[in-house]
């Protein structure tokens, strides 16, 4: 019976044990490329993340996530990846994080675990300048244009009496359809309509106040909490050292268009 009672005891530890370990390795992934820190991103939204003519990668969220790579001793590498799609990617292996201005909302919460906020913004309304669209009530019978899949597509998804809201893979894509007459507003992110419209003034204007308040988050995989840690401890060591404030200023306050 004793010796019954010490094997039991010497089961339920090794159970124990094993249990943990399970546990520990649900919660974790390993980098997709050793030594390097792999960021999906939709290169095709200034100020936060674009595709130079050379290939390489530049933004706000470029130079944030470099930031956060330096904090955890990591190189970068960064993956061009269509946003609609950003979320199954991440889920998927294809990189570690996420960074392409995702808005915190409770249904990406379903699927995928976020950082602490690291950018407030919210949704703005763009029309032509001759437009005599001058707040939300005049969009019925309108055609709005908006990125897929983003809090843009979701808003406007909601409003009534609008003719159509017609999807683009990238923002631009929905601008440029709007100079062309073939939508007659956007809806986005304000702080990403701004840097295109100043940069062709004659052709938009936004107008009304922000539609919506929104904060953005960095995405991490549900099994993941250990880099979601170390992450959270980089951004808060960011802001703490003043890296964050110099990033802002150069990619938000004096972001270059041309």
């Amino acid at each position: 019976m004793k010796r019954f009672a010490q094997l039991s005891v010497v089961l339920l530890l090794i159970l124990a044990v094993v249990a943990a370990s399970g546990c520990t390795s649900s919660k974790s992934r390993k980098l997709v490329k050793e030594g390097y820190l792999t960021i999906g991103t939709e290169a095709e939204f200034a100020p936060f993340e674009v595709r130079l003519e050379n290939g390489s990668f530049y933004g706000f969220d470029i130079a944030l996530g470099e930031a956060i790579a330096k904090e955890l001793g990591l190189k970068v590498d960064y993956i061009d990846t269509d946003f609609a799609g950003i979320i199954l990617s991440l889920n998927s292996g294809k990189f570690d994080i996420a960074m392409s201005s995702m808005t915190i909302t409770e249904e990406r919460k379903k699927s995928i675990n976020f950082s602490d906020p690291y950018f407030d913004t919210g949704l703005s309304l763009a029309v032509p300048t001759n437009s005599p669209v001058q707040k939300l009530d005049d969009l019925n019978g309108k055609i709005v244009g908006v990125q897929l899949g983003t809090t843009g597509d979701l808003y406007a998804s909601n409003l009534k009496n609008v003719k159509e809201v017609k999807r683009y893979p990238h923002a631009p894509d929905a601008f440029l359809d709007m100079k062309n007459g073939k939508v007659d507003a956007v809806i986005n992110d304000d702080v990403v309509s701004k840097p295109i419209v100043a940069k062709d003034p004659n052709s938009f204007k936004i107008i009304s106040g922000l539609l919506t308040i929104e904060q953005y988050g960095i995405a991490v995989p549900k099994d993941n909490e250990a880099l979601l840690q170390k992450i959270n401890a980089a951004l808060k060591k960011i802001k703490e050292n003043g890296t964050y404030d110099q990033i802002y200023d150069q990619y938000i306050i004096h972001y270059s268009v041309e």
